[in-house]
């Protein structure tokens, strides 16, 4: 039915709705494939929005046959999958804060590790997140605490490591990244 309003009112045919909207998903696949991770591969996020534009284009064409159908189907299968890929890297992230509030809080300086499994099947190695106190805490002029931690991200065969002081406030349960 969308294809025969787009005919009527376009002048349009099926053939070539369907032939812009595969330029369109083409272009805005080939536009989020240059958002690279930190191991210069696709992101989480661009493979989430490449699979689900694929998968609800094809979902979209077979439920409604039409032109109107992989469009709409390629839509929201983009932007769910967007929003499932850009979650896998948020899980990633607060894996590495939990890790850093056990660091904080920590009588040793043994580290507090978090291996995140990918949640989807794929060759990809799970990513190791870990915190490490490096000194004993301190307490500043206003009343906050103070820690440097040692944060180490492994993911894909990659390691990253840097030492950040984290303090919180007197009478608070946030940890806040400064400098000094």
């Amino acid at each position: 039915m969308t294809a025969l309003i787009a005919q009527k009112i376009l002048g349009v045919s099926g053939r070539k709705i369907a032939m812009r909207v595969v330029g369109v998903v083409a272009a805005f696949g080939l536009a989020t494939a240059c958002t690279t991770s930190d191991s210069g591969g696709p992101s989480n996020q661009a493979m989430g929005t490449l699979a689900g534009a694929a998968i609800g284009g094809t979902v979209g064409g077979l439920a409604f046959g039409s032109a109107g159908g992989i469009v709409g189907g390629a839509l929201v299968g983009a932007l769910a999958g967007n929003l499932v890929g850009r979650a896998l890297d948020q899980q990633e992230r607060a894996r590495l804060a939990q890790a850093t509030q056990s660091a904080f809080v920590a009588d040793t300086n043994v580290p507090t590790t978090y291996t995140v499994e990918p949640t989807t099947a794929s060759p990809r190695p799970a990513t190791v997140v870990a915190a490490r106190p490096v000194a004993p805490p301190t307490t500043r002029a206003d009343g906050s605490t103070c820690r440097p931690i040692e944060l180490t991200a492994t993911k894909n065969g990659q390691t990253s490591t840097e030492t950040t002081t984290f303090c919180k406030a007197s009478g608070s349960a946030d940890l806040k990244p400064v400098s000094v």
